[in-house]
């Protein structure tokens, strides 16, 4: 016990993070390459300062207490706040890097082509960028700017909404000519659908929108990519229910048309999340500043804003 400070150890709590990961005190062992015993003695000094079990004792095994449980998603909160802040002490000579994190559709068809802009106005940030669809979540990926195609964000992280998205169904001007136009929002049940697998619920989202049914997806056609989707209604393969923001210079070019006006609101948002810190840091300034001017452009083309 840390008599100075009246609290356990660190080391303490990050046994606890792996054991709560784990369920198991034999598996956290392995991963920190200790006894069982050992990382059962650390789980119990904590549980002793805490004056409350974290885990409940089973025949076979351990399980998290519903307390228990919550305490581990702060722990895991706190630590990986802790690393990202050691990991951006250590990379003091890149301190120019930007981490930039981005929904995939959002990164392919929306930022990519904008971002060369931004390089050449700020040759100096070396940018770090990766994708990803998931919810934001300090503690599983380290990011100065995370832009985010979601529901909500975490409370504990600063964001705000970049645009909101509308969905519509699209396909090829050939497809349409040799099938026709649909008079209503239930003839596309008879239609090829295509769709993105991170959304696949949005056609049923959008159906029950028009009050058109449930889609019968077993016939549809999935797709890991967004602008995998898109290139499968460019070629004539289906209809894709076409997210707004992304498919707009399609339509504008005449590759795509729409099938059904107004658009209907989309289930999430496209968020711009900034992480604890990141948002003094002036690589991070310069491109929130650049990102939310884009935004305004895009607003004021009539695209989806915020």
């Amino acid at each position: 016990m840390d008599e100075a400070a009246g609290r356990p150890p660190l080391e303490v709590f990050r046994f606890f993070d792996v054991a709560g990961r784990h369920q198991s005190f034999a598996k956290a062992a392995r991963e920190l390459g200790m006894t069982s015993g050992a990382v059962a003695h650390r789980v119990r000094t904590l549980e002793q300062y805490l004056g409350e079990q974290l885990f409940e004792r089973q025949p076979q095994g351990v399980a998290l207490s519903r307390r228990g449980q919550a305490f581990l998603v702060e722990v895991q909160h706190t630590l990986s706040a802790l690393d990202n802040a050691t990991e951006r002490f250590r990379a003091g000579a890149n301190a120019g890097a930007l981490k930039l994190v981005a929904v995939e559709a959002f990164a392919e068809l929306w930022l990519m082509p904008r971002l060369a802009a931004f390089r050449r106005a700020h040759p100096e940030i070396v940018i770090e960028f990766e994708t990803d669809h998931h919810e934001v979540d300090p503690a599983r990926r380290a990011f100065d700017v995370w832009i985010a195609f979601v529901a909500g964000v975490p409370r504990t992280v600063q964001s705000e909404v970049l645009f909101e998205e509308t969905l519509v169904p699209v396909c090829s001007p050939g497809l349409l000519a040799s099938k026709g136009r649909p008079v209503h929002p239930a003839d596309l049940h008879g239609w090829p659908l295509l769709y993105d697998l991170a959304w696949e619920d949005y056609w049923a989202h959008w159906l029950a929108c028009r009050e058109a049914g449930a889609p019968d997806m077993s016939r549809a056609s999935g797709y890991r990519l967004y602008s995998m989707m898109v290139q499968a209604a460019l070629e004539g393969m289906g209809v894709a229910l076409g997210h707004s923001l992304l498919i707009a210079p399609y339509l504008e070019r005449g590759t795509l048309v729409t099938l059904f006006e107004p658009p209907i609101a989309a289930p999430a948002r496209y968020f711009l999340a900034i992480a604890p810190g990141s948002g003094e840091k002036p690589e991070a300034r310069a491109f929130l500043d650049w990102l939310r001017a884009e935004a305004r452009k895009g607003a004021a083309a009539g695209q989806p804003a915020a």
